[in-house]
């Protein structure tokens, strides 16, 4: 008898500490993918800036880039970096598609404005801001039974900036 209630005890003990322990992996990997995001989206900028420069304003030190390639290299290496598939650009918004289950769809707002440098007043800078936004897809079953069961919505939101400006 002492041997069923030792295994009763066992057993609730094991489904209590599940209950606590699967939303704290999923955590874990909510951190783990905002930083991949985070990290997607400013190389990505880099990347695109690099290659985006007007050379012929390089020589008056103004970094100016051209914008639809920069959109254009943005959309290639971020797809790339997640492994996703360009969907379509309306406006400054691109969107992103996934060819798997492991993410849902991708909304990126990239906005890139020109300012005057705080340094030299002759200068002219480029400012980039990409903001990505994907509704958050749950990898452990039991969080994905609770998403689908009581309606738990998270949504991946996350913002980098990068500064294109030519030094002398």
């Amino acid at each position: 008898m002492k041997e069923i209630n030792i295994f009763g005890y066992i057993l609730v003990a094991v489904l209590f500490l599940s209950a606590i322990i699967m939303p704290l992996f999923e955590t874990f990997f909510v951190y783990r993918e905002r930083l991949m995001l985070g990290h997607a989206l400013y190389n990505s900028c880099r990347a695109a800036a690099e290659v985006s420069y007007n050379y012929t304003d390089m020589r008056n030190i103004n970094a100016l880039a051209r914008e639809e390639e920069l959109r254009e290299i943005f959309a290639d290496t971020f797809a790339t970096s997640f492994g996703l598939n360009f969907a379509y650009m309306s406006g400054d918004i691109l969107y992103f598609d996934t060819p798997n289950e492991l993410y849902n769809e991708f909304k990126v707002i990239l906005s890139i404005w020109y300012e005057i440098s705080e340094y030299d007043a002759s200068k002219t800078i480029t400012k980039i801001e990409a903001t990505a936004i994907s509704p958050y897809k749950f990898k452990t079953a039991y969080m994905q039974t609770l998403n689908t069961g009581a309606g738990i919505f998270y949504e991946l939101d996350v913002k980098r900036a990068y500064t294109m400006e030519v030094f002398n």
